[in-house]
C-alpha cells in the first residue's frame, strides 16, 4: 500500500512539472495531494488525512485553479466533438480503477492491523481538535479568517478591470 500511495504522490508531482497548461498542472497537484492523504492513512492518522483532503485537495487546489482561470494564464483550445467511444472507455477505465483500489485497500493487511491496534490506543478526534481550536486558539483562528478575507478582497480588486 505504501508503494502505491508513494507512486501516486510522486507521479502527480512529476506530472505537475511536465504539464504545459497551468490548469492541468493544478489537477496533477490534486493527484499528489490525494497520494499524501493516503500516506497519512497508512500512518494511522485519519485526522491528518481528512485535513489533507479538505484543506489542500479542496481549498488550495480550487483556489489555485480559480486564480489561474481568472487571470487567464492558460490558452483556450477549441473544443472538438467528443467521440462517444472515448467517453465510454474513460468511464469503464475509471470504474475499473476505482473498484480495484477499493478491493486493494479493503484486503490490505495494514488496514486489518490498524483496526486491531486502534483498540489499544486513543486516537485524536475531530471533536477534540475543534474544541481546542475554538477554546485555546480562538484568536489565531480569527486572525487567519481575517487574513483570508483580506486576500479574497485583494484578489477581486486585482482582477477587476475597472476600479470605480
Amino acid at each position: 500500500m505504501f508503494l502505491a500511495f508513494a507512486l501516486i504522490t510522486l507521479g502527480g508531482a512529476l506530472a505537475l512539472f511536465m504539464q504545459r497548461s497551468a490548469v492541468q498542472a493544478g489537477l496533477c497537484m490534486l493527484l499528489s495531494f490525494f497520494g499524501i492523504a493516503g500516506l497519512f492513512l497508512l500512518l494511522a492518522n485519519p485526522v491528518a488525512a481528512a485535513l489533507q483532503i479538505i484543506i489542500y485537495s479542496g481549498a488550495i487546489t480550487i483556489l489555485v485553479l480559480f486564480v489561474v482561470m481568472l487571470l487567464q494564464f492558460h490558452k483556450e483550445e477549441r473544443a472538438g466533438k467528443p467521440k462517444y467511444i472515448h467517453v465510454a472507455l474513460s468511464v469503464v477505465v475509471l470504474i475499473t480503477l476505482a473498484l480495484g483500489a477499493v478491493k486493494l485497500v479493503s484486503s490490505s493487511e495494514t488496514l486489518a492491523n490498524m483496526r486491531v491496534s486502534s483498540s489499544n490506543q486513543q486516537l485524536v478526534t475531530l471533536k477534540q481538535i475543534g474544541e481546542q481550536l475554538f477554546s485555546e486558539h480562538i484568536v489565531a483562528l480569527e486572525a487567519i479568517g481575517l487574513l483570508l478575507l483580506a486576500a479574497m478582497i485583494a484578489a477581486v480588486i486585482l482582477v477587476k478591470k475597472e476600479v470605480w
